[in-house]
């Protein structure tokens, strides 16, 4: 007998959990290797998966698609996985198993045309996760596509929204990260097994977005990260939103891919436009140009869903905002009004406004403090 995954755990008598009969059939079928439509079009047959492992093999090749490849398959994870120590193994990684028919399943992806049968979840989804949007973009962003991921899952996080991506370096960190900041929750969705650390460099995100969210896959855990998985696991990430986000992309993003599943699934698409000469914004304006809703800010994406602000209000009082801006000097105020999102120089600053460097470097470091402007390598400001 073999565990499903290549995992080396001694839990203690006395943490292993008594197996459970169904949460094994269900390991197993994750095992078999079979595609989730055949996983799903067998549990419609059969009405759970202990009766795929109790049907004889010429009932389970009655079932449309399924072959005796298949059912060899299916035989072969019965004979070989140890589905009662492969519990005992996720309970020592503190991740659970949600199948499709748990009440904590996410609703938008049940009703997906290609929802997965199973996934492991590190952390917890809650029905509050039913108004979630997914914010992804490419991993090589700028620093413009850092500062709009950042904030715009901030501010969506912030008016109650799960944001969702796919904890990969780049955008996808950004947005997490942002939801994080503003106390929100954010479900990442990884394209290999849950205890594999992918990226490295997101290892102590990951533990953070499990704590006050939500780490998830379908692949069970071992499972290395391979090209092929990423643009799988995608459907996952558009099918839990209600729309998707996309922030900085060339034409080759994988973010794109996310994005053609939405649209396939019925889901709203949006993308933030960008610097026109930049490589990395021809994927959001072909995606604009193609009838996705143009995004600048938080309200755009709530409008395009459309809900209403009142709906969904901010959860940081507006006025507080604009009780910065009321007690700003008239020269702080000239130095903010001529920035924009696009990180500027503070020499070029100086310039336009033809004030001293020793007052626009007073009045920008004011604004910071303030939360009005954020500061970029080389010296460089934009308006937050």
């Amino acid at each position: 007998m073999r565990l499903p995954w290549p995992l080396v755990l001694r839990p203690s008598l006395s943490m292993q959990p008594e197996p459970d009969s169904s949460t094994e059939a269900w390991l197993l079928l994750n095992a078999s290797g079979l595609s989730p439509r055949r996983q799903m079009a067998l549990l419609e047959a059969f009405e759970g998966p202990e009766a795929i492992f109790g049907a004889s093999s010429d009932a389970l090749r009655a079932v449309e698609g399924i072959t005796a490849v298949h059912v060899g398959k299916l035989r072969d994870a019965e004979a070989t996985v140890d589905a009662a120590a492969a519990i005992r193994a996720l309970a020592e990684l503190h991740v659970s198993l949600v199948t499709i028919n748990d009440d904590h399943y996410p609703k938008l992806l049940r009703e997906s045309d290609d929802p997965p049968p199973v996934l492991f979840v590190r952390g917890g989804l809650e029905r509050a996760d039913d108004l979630a949007v997914a914010v992804v973009g490419t991993r090589r962003r700028t620093s413009y596509g850092e500062m709009v991921a950042t904030k715009l899952a901030g501010d969506l996080a912030r008016r109650g929204f799960t944001i969702v991506s796919g904890l990969a370096l780049g955008i996808d960190g950004d947005a997490h990260r942002g939801a994080l900041e503003a106390g929100g929750r954010t479900i990442g969705v990884m394209g290999c097994g849950i205890d594999v650390n992918y990226p490295s460099q997101h290892a102590e995100l990951k533990d953070q977005i499990a704590a006050s969210g939500a780490v998830i896959t379908e692949l069970a855990p071992g499972t290395p990260p391979t090209r092929e998985r990423f643009p799988v696991r995608n459907r996952i990430i558009s099918g839990m939103s209600l729309g998707v986000v996309v922030v900085e992309a060339p034409t080759t993003s994988g973010a794109l891919i996310t994005a053609r599943l939405a649209a396939e699934q019925g889901r709203e698409v949006f993308a933030v436009p960008g610097n026109v000469t930049s490589p990395l914004s021809r994927g959001c304006h072909g995606l604009i140009r193609d009838g996705a809703t143009l995004v600048e800010t938080a309200e755009d994406v709530v409008e395009g869903l459309g809900m209403m602000l009142q709906a969904v209000p901010e959860r940081e009082p507006a006025q507080e905002r604009q009780r910065k801006l009321d007690e700003l000097p008239a020269d702080h105020r000239r130095v903010l009004e001529a920035l924009t999102h696009q990180p500027r120089n503070v020499d070029d600053v100086i310039a336009e406004l033809g004030m001293g460097t020793p007052e626009v470097t007073s009045a920008l470091m004011l604004l910071e403090v303030k939360g009005l402007v954020r500061r970029f390598p080389g010296n460089q400001y934009v308006r937050i």
